[in-house]
């Protein structure tokens, strides 16, 4: 064991002078690509058609058939991916190593096994220094904010759940515990889906299956309450993946352009990848308010976060509150009010 470290230390020492230039080939294969960070688990499990994606994991193994050569990298205890490479990523069969891979998946349906191919590779460390100095010159160019003590399991409308007395939970239901429901995601899925394709019977089983999927499993990646996403989306596009607005905000989260790229979403139409950045958001403002307002159980931050999610941060932190649009307010309302039908609660 030991001898194998040092010969990942010295392979890592040996290659390090060269990766300068892999990583600048590497994040040129990244913008090419329009990527703006790593694929989690379940987004790779969802993939279907040709899909360009960049994953983080361990090389654990490599293996040689005729001319071709792969490698098995475990993203996740226990749950791995082959990638084909080619000779340019020979070092890869070093020894174990974390990296970032950009991969091209293939995959015609969701009952057939992805294909992975390696486009590119660097040292993981390597690629979270470069962002470790770029969030820095972000950061270094903005105002302080006020940072919470400890990182909360925001959920959205946390209290609604904790209320005394609640009426029984009216579906979607997840499990009361969350490491349970991460482990029985699959349980929730029939239900989940028939819920969406009741609002939208236009969908197929298929499409209703894959959209109750993606909104588990990335609500579950990010903490959050998936009755809270499906309140968000309901009220957004209808499950509709084609809507559009007049302002130009599509698919199910109805994202706009400018914030679809900024979470990395390529194809907005695209239920997975829109499902993906939606969450993302919905964290990243969930976290952002209970920081300011320092209360995860009361519904203040949630309100802001949908305020900000349909007026955009800006028009929160300008008008002190919720802004006073028509629309924005409305909005808030409705998406309080499916939630808390959603989780049973009666007004």
């Amino acid at each position: 064991m030991a001898r194998r470290l040092l010969w990942v230390w010295l392979s890592a020492l040996l290659t390090g002078g060269a990766f300068g230039q892999e990583l600048e080939s590497y994040l040129k294969t990244r913008a090419a690509h329009k990527i703006k960070g790593a694929t989690p688990i379940a987004g790779l499990e969802l993939a279907v058609g040709t899909r360009v994606l960049e994953v983080e994991g361990v090389v654990v193994g490599s293996v040689a058939v005729d001319a071709e050569r792969s490698v098995l990298m475990e993203i996740e205890s226990g749950r791995s991916i082959v990638i084909q490479i080619g000779d340019a990523h020979g070092w890869l069969t070093r020894g174990q190593v974390r990296i970032r891979a950009i991969v091209q998946v293939q995959r015609e349906s969701e009952l057939v096994t992805p294909t992975y191919r390696l486009l590119d590779a660097a040292f993981a460390s390597t690629v979270a220094k470069w962002e470790a100095q770029q969030r820095a010159r972000v950061q270094a160019s903005r105002p302080p904010q006020p940072k919470p003590s400890a990182r909360p399991p925001v959920r959205g409308g946390n209290t609604a759940s904790r209320a005394k007395s609640p009426a029984p939970p009216q579906r979607p239901q997840p499990a009361p515990d969350w490491d349970t429901f991460r482990a029985n995601l699959h349980l929730y899925v029939p239900e989940y889906a028939g819920f969406i394709r009741s609002r939208n019977p236009r969908l197929s089983p298929h499409q209703a299956e894959q959209i109750a999927w993606a909104i588990l499993r990335f609500s579950a990646h990010y903490g959050v309450d998936p009755r809270f996403i499906v309140a968000i989306v309901l009220v957004e596009s209808g499950f509709n993946p084609n809507a559009t607005s007049r302002k130009g905000a599509a698919g199910l989260g109805q994202l706009m352009p400018g914030t679809a790229r900024g979470l990395g979403v390529v194809d907005p139409y695209d239920p997975i990848q829109n499902l993906h950045g939606t969450v993302k958001l919905v964290r990243g403002h969930l976290e952002k308010y209970w920081a300011q307002t320092g209360d995860p159980n009361g519904w203040e931050h949630v309100v802001l976060a949908l305020a900000a999610y349909n007026a955009g941060s800006g028009a929160v932190r300008k008008h002190g509150g919720v802004p006073p649009y028509r629309e924005t307010q409305n909005y808030v309302r409705k998406v309080i009010q499916v939630y808390k039908q959603l989780c049973g609660i009666r007004e």
